[in-house]
């Protein structure tokens, strides 16, 4: 049983808080509560699970974890038969069984180690929260597009989409190489080779000689056998006019050992050192990933807390009527790394309190922008030690357009961050669609790890 939450349960979630966008506040806190009291784990990403097993029971799962499995299978015989191909090519294409020594070293040596550098970086910019800026004719952005159901999820999932992608990378680069050496060793068996060197830039037999004793270094000093002597190197210079004869023939053999350490250390190790890596780090920003998608702090608090009545401008009178009113809770504590920003007077006299989806903060802690110039504005986000903010709360009139300056302004903020739309609704008036839609597009160019845009609703009359 694969361990859970997997990146199908990140999708299904995501999709499932989609719909919860149409339902009213009041609907959405009497089933969250309801399943909150019948679940016993602690743990936030268990009882997210707990809530979306409840909610959304998964259809067809065990279809699709088996047809998945077979892609997953038949890709790893696939990058195993084209590394083995790969080299079993190379040297069988080889001109009177001469096999380059430069030309092998650079296609599955030092390719294969440039590589792996990327995806070191990679990995480890992912880890930090790098958003990176996609090519529009990137490859992978052509088959993540066509393979995900909806474009939305590169945003909300897109640090633990690249840590799935450098795994199954690594994982299908390593087959590759181990084939390649598998068919170094095979193909050499029933077929006699050389190994040459020699090129338009005509290094001298000291400059490949140091060469060979920079890239063995890794083994020089315990496996002797693995390195190349200097009369090897000066005697496997080839040009075409050179005849060679049997005992030069032998010594070029030489070569043997040392390519296969090459091969091993800096094109097979590294890969599976990173696979590795991300194999063990994807889980735990799987289930950061999970329990961060925008809108599931709010699955969390209604499963946590009592029930309180709202007045929300979008509820049906129908709807208000079937719920009993409750006891007025208070609103949950700011978690810590939480900054609320109140964006050109939105929240007006109110208080954080007076809005079910926000969290009881002290007039102290909210940082009031966009009614100054755009200098002041820059000058007092950056007297902030943004090292500590993890998330942001953006309050906003939903009655008026995004403008430019705030975008402007949110852009020279830490792209990693989470960013969250508050917008706030005319007293005992619904947000109209057309508006929702105008914030929900500025929301999703905003250059941010994962943005959301949150409806408010009164919880009181101002």
């Amino acid at each position: 049983m694969p361990e859970r939450p997997e990146l199908g349960d990140l999708y299904r979630l995501s999709d499932q808080l989609e719909r919860d966008r149409e339902l009213a506040v009041d609907a959405l806190k009497q089933r969250d509560h309801a399943i909150g009291r019948d679940c016993q784990v602690s743990d936030a990403s268990e009882r997210l699970l707990f809530w979306l097993d409840r909610v959304a029971p998964a259809s067809e799962e065990d279809s699709k974890r088996s047809f998945h499995g077979l892609l997953s299978t038949l890709a790893r015989l696939l990058a195993f038969v084209a590394g083995f191909a790969a080299m079993a090519g190379f040297l069988l294409g080889s001109s009177q069984g001469l096999v380059n020594v430069f030309f092998l070293l650079l296609v599955f040596v030092l390719l294969q180690f440039v590589m792996s550098t990327v995806s070191a970086i990679t990995l480890l910019r992912t880890l930090g929260g790098f958003v990176p800026a996609g090519l529009p004719a990137s490859p992978a952005r052509w088959v993540v597009e066509r393979s995900l159901p909806d474009r939305r999820y590169l945003r909300e999932a897109g640090g633990v989409l690249r840590l799935m992608f450098l795994r199954y990378g690594q994982e299908w680069g390593a087959l590759f190489t181990l084939a390649a050496l598998l068919a170094f060793v095979l193909v050499p068996a029933f077929t006699d080779f050389v190994f040459v060197w020699g090129s338009t830039f005509n290094p001298g037999d000291q400059a490949v000689q140091g060469l060979v004793n920079t890239l063995a270094a890794p083994w020089r000093g315990w496996l002797h056998w693995a390195t190349v002597p200097p009369e090897v190197v000066a005697g496997s210079r080839h040009h075409a006019a050179l005849v060679l004869d049997r005992a030069g023939i032998e010594d070029m053999r030489g070569w043997w050992p040392f390519l296969f350490l090459c091969l091993l250390v800096y094109a097979l190790l590294p890969r599976l050192l990173l696979w590795l890596a991300a194999r063990a780090l994807a889980p735990g920003m799987l289930r950061r990933s999970f329990v961060g998608l925008p809108g599931a702090d709010l699955v969390l608090s209604r499963m946590a807390a009592q029930l309180v009545s709202t007045r929300s401008a979008q509820a049906s009178e129908a709807e208000l009527d079937a719920i009993a009113p409750a006891q007025m809770a208070v609103a949950p504590a700011a978690p810590e790394g939480l900054l609320l920003i109140d964006w050109a007077g939105a929240l007006g006299d109110a208080s954080p309190a007076q809005f079910e989806e926000l969290p009881a903060v002290d007039e102290n802690d909210i940082l009031p922008l966009g009614q100054g110039a755009l200098a002041e504005d820059r000058r007092d986000l950056a007297m902030l030690a943004t090292d500590d903010i993890e998330h942001l709360l953006v309050i906003v009139k939903s009655w008026e357009p995004p403008v430019a300056d705030l975008a402007d302004l949110l852009a020279s903020l830490p792209a990693s961050l989470r960013c969250t739309l508050c917008l706030v609704p005319l007293p005992g008036k619904a947000i109209p669609h057309r508006k929702v839609e105008d914030w929900r597009g500025f929301a999703r160019a905003l250059p941010f790890a994962a943005v959301d845009l949150r409806l408010l609703n009164w919880v009181s009359a101002p």
